[in-house]
């Protein structure tokens, strides 16, 4: 083991010497008593509970603890190289962002965020200064204020008293980039969505939303250096070099230090979970509580914050079986999320002993129900290793807000492509489920979600109905550590407006599509009057009820009243311009001076679409389905009570290069080990591939392209990606600046052929030296066969593509 560690040592400073002193490992445990030996001295771990593995970060003495405690450990060479790269390279300028990873914001880029967003919306949210940071203190002209995005629709305070309102940190720990982006993202989703997107529209409307999206600027700007930060940046200590500071997730008052022998967290300055020296040391985390809970005796007894108190129980007792173990109300009303990274887990609490906390139940329902979502382990947070003073034990225990900790995916630092494919997207749908269980999250997420709701025609002609549809389901959880109950559906209703708890009546009894209330999963439908209705938007809510008769998460859709006078209806057909196909594809229609947009799909075996709008002027966008154009016709003049009839022929798309790798290089650059050959498994002809290639690899296939002129660019290949499932990996990536390469896609461990299409980012668009290459990259043991590729297209539109097309068309005759 100390001869392969050295070998990768070599290897890997070779390349960075940024951060040598960490590596990413996986290492293996036989039971239960060997992982809870290992796990408290490590902060994050993904555990494999199948193949009895953990992978963590762990620096040079931390892989001597390891021997010391006659663990088996092997270095993730990949995950090494990729982290000491992001390092090296990501914030090489933090004045313009992070240059190789664009998809991250700097502190300042957060803030700016926020006050543009409360800009764009000032009846929707505002940015509320709650205290400096500890730099800040120190020095007014340094440091940063702490603030908050505060989300909620002012002009329904009065009419919706008593909103529940949902708090959510973020990068408490300096070095953990995703969770304060997934935050932002969730902040943006709610209010650029706001008005178009019922979800959006009513949970703004009836609740509050409260995000601190950097819970630790002065610790991120630490990080933001290159530097590996976890902490604050409190000098108290400040001789431990990286790991200076206080662990602001272990200095929060509930139950601080109460775990036996530092168990929970540390008292040495220099340990990264070193609890500081009082609990609320630290003016981090006294901002947040006080804004949180407000302010709060020894009792435990909290007023004046935004989550109310509703659960008794002294802050400190003497050991953690003294907390009197009382529950909150099932009616509590409000919610508190900590978000993290890394290791794939949504936690709750107790963090500081394995017994279940008093709302444990209900806790650990809600929690199966979000990770069912984000596909995370749902899991008491004490169930790999006990902390103390941490974010979420307070609010719960202070409180009795449900308070949980998701960890989001397998890195401290995301690829931009893993971020926004699956950390923002998966994280965003269980934020969501969160959201619209606010009023009773005890309660409902017992109960059955409404996961698909629509209304047809979501523009109807005052007095005639709307077909209201909804799926309604009840087993909707990740059981992976233990199957939570589900029972059928026995009923849905429909509210017209408002929400059952605020006094809303019911409108229609939803019935069963298939004509009966049998099983867990139900389609269900109504047709709702419209009779009487005000002319413009209504919000239709949607709430099922299980066997248990427990109600369930509702959710809305939108349905739009007008005069039949006032509707116009537009129809035509979408084909292809050079032999006349029909093409499938979407049509938006939006006015610009109303703001109304609808949208509607042409169907596939005519090319036909049909699309109602009020009348007045609009603009409408035809997408661009594969191998095609899209097509933008402006200034469209539809008038209420007539019909209107557009057809659009779309121009094709071009191809800007094609290699089926048969007629030699084709002014692609091989580095060692690509090669073309004729020997790959399932494909006869030429490929370029990596036969035998090595451990430690890092090698590219590169090729230079210029779309001066193109836009809309998109790649096609066909691959055979046989490496280690999991530690080598083929890699898509691209360069418009000669210099930072962006991630486009990543593959590992596949033995048959795939075509993959990949949409090329925005910023190729009119590039003159556009950058492509295929990167192989290898851990330190195990190889396969290697990457294999083939069939290389490039696609473009734009003004050189439609310009040729126009060109042949005019030359033919055409007039």
């Amino acid at each position: 083991m100390r001869q392969f560690l050295l070998a990768a040592i070599v290897a890997i400073a070779a390349s960075t010497s940024l951060h040598a002193e960490e590596w990413a490992l996986d290492v293996s445990w036989r039971t239960p008593a060997d992982l809870a030996r290992i796990a408290p001295h490590f902060q994050h771990l993904k555990v494999d509970r199948v193949l009895h593995t953990a992978s963590l970060i762990a620096d040079d003495a931390q892989l001597v603890l390891l021997d010391e405690l006659g663990v088996e450990y092997r270095i993730d060479m990949v995950t090494t190289a990729n982290m000491r790269q992001f390092y090296a390279e990501a914030f090489s300028d933090t004045r313009n962002g992070i240059p190789a990873y664009p998809c991250y914001r700097t502190v300042e880029e957060t803030y700016q965020t926020m006050d543009d967003l409360a800009a764009a919306h000032p009846t929707l949210a505002r940015v509320i200064d709650i205290g400096p940071t500890w730099q800040r203190t120190q020095n007014a002209s340094q440091g940063y204020a702490m603030r908050v995005l505060r989300i909620g629709n002012s002009a329904t305070d009065s009419s919706i008293p008593d909103k529940p309102n949902m708090v959510i940190t973020n990068s408490i720990h300096a070095r953990e980039y995703a969770p304060a982006e997934v935050s932002t993202h969730f902040a943006e989703w709610l209010l650029d969505n706001y008005g178009s997107d019922a979800e959006a529209t009513w949970l703004v409307d009836h609740q509050n939303f409260h995000l601190i999206l950097q819970a630790n600027p002065d610790g991120r700007k630490k990080a933001e250096t290159g530097l590996s930060w976890r902490k604050n940046t409190d000098t108290v200590a400040a001789s431990c070099g990286n790991t200076s500071g206080i662990d602001l997730n272990r200095n929060f008052p509930f139950h601080w230090g109460i775990v036996p022998n530092n168990g929970g967290s540390s008292g040495s300055i220099c340990s990264e979970t070193f609890r500081g020296p009082a609990r609320m040391s630290e003016p981090e985390t006294d901002n947040l509580v006080r804004y949180v809970a407000g302010t709060c005796g020894s009792d435990g007894v909290c007023s004046g914050g935004v989550l109310p108190d509703r659960r008794a129980g002294p802050m400190n007792p003497s050991t953690v079986a003294g907390d009197g173990g009382a529950a909150a109300p099932d009616d509590y009303a409000g919610m508190f999320l900590d978000l993290h990274s890394y290791a794939e887990l949504v936690l709750w609490s107790w963090g500081d002993t394995p017994n279940a906390a008093p709302n444990g139940p209900a806790l650990r329902t809600l929690g199966r129900r979000m990770a069912w979502f984000n596909q995370y382990s749902p899991e008491q947070s004490d169930t790999l290793y006990p902390t103390d003073g941490t974010t979420d034990d307070t609010m719960y225990g202070l409180l009795g807000a449900p308070a949980y900790t998701f960890e989001l995916d397998q890195a401290f630092f995301e690829s931009c492509s893993m971020l926004a494919s699956k950390t923002i997207p998966d994280n965003l749908a269980a934020l969501r489920y969160a959201a619209r269980n606010l009023h009773a999250p005890y309660r409902l997420p017992g109960g059955p979600d409404v996961t698909a709701i629509s209304a047809a025609p979501d523009l109807v002609a005052a007095g005639s109905p709307v077909r209201l549809s909804a799926r309604i389901d009840d087993t909707q959880f990740n059981d992976v550590n233990g199957a939570e109950p589900d029972q059928n559906i026995v009923s849905a209703a429909a509210y017209l407006d408002g929400l059952p708890w605020e006094g809303a009546l019911s409108v229609a009894a939803l019935a069963a599509s298939d004509g009966a209330f049998d099983s867990k999963v139900e389609n269900v439908h109504a047709d709702i009057p419209t009779n009487g209705l005000a002319s413009g938007k209504h919000l239709l809510f949607v709430q099922g009820t299980d066997a248990s008769s427990q109600a369930g998460s509702p959710n809305a859709v939108f349905i739009d009243v007008a005069q039949a006078s006032e509707i116009a209806n537009l129809s035509g057909t979408i084909t292809a311009l050079h032999n006349g196909a029909p093409l499938a594809t979407s049509i938006q229609v939006r006015n610009p001076v109303s703001g109304e947009s609808r949208s509607t799909l042409s169907a596939a075996g005519d090319g036909s679409y049909a699309r109602s709008m009020r009348a007045g002027s609009v603009d409408i966008h035809v997408d661009a389905p594969p191998g095609y154009m899209a097509e933008e016709l402006a200034g469209v003049t539809l008038t209420g009570g007539a019909s209107m009839l557009r057809n659009f022929a779309l121009l094709s798309i071009c191809t800007l290069f094609a290699d089926d790798v048969e007629a030699g290089s084709n002014g692609w650059t091989a580095e060692t080990p690509w090669v073309r050959n004729t020997t790959t498994s399932g494909n006869a002809s030429f490929v370029w591939a990596t036969p035998g290639y090595g451990n430690n690899a890092s090698r590219s296939l590169t090729r230079a392209f210029d779309f001066s002129g193109f836009s809309g660019s998109v790649l096609r290949f066909d691959d055979r990606c046989d490496t280690e499932a999991g530690y080598d990996f083929g890699n898509v990536e691209i360069s418009v600046n000669g210099g930072s390469w962006i991630s486009l896609g990543q593959c590992s461990g596949r033995t048959t052929w795939q075509a993959n299409r990949i949409v090329l980012p925005a910023s190729t668009d009119n590039v003159a030296d556009v950058r492509l290459r295929f990167r192989l990259s290898s851990d330190g043991s195990v190889t396969r066969s290697g990457w294999a590729i083939d069939n290389i297209v490039v696609e473009s539109g734009g003004a050189e593509c439609r310009a040729s097309q126009l060109d042949v068309i005019f030359a033919d005759g055409f007039e």
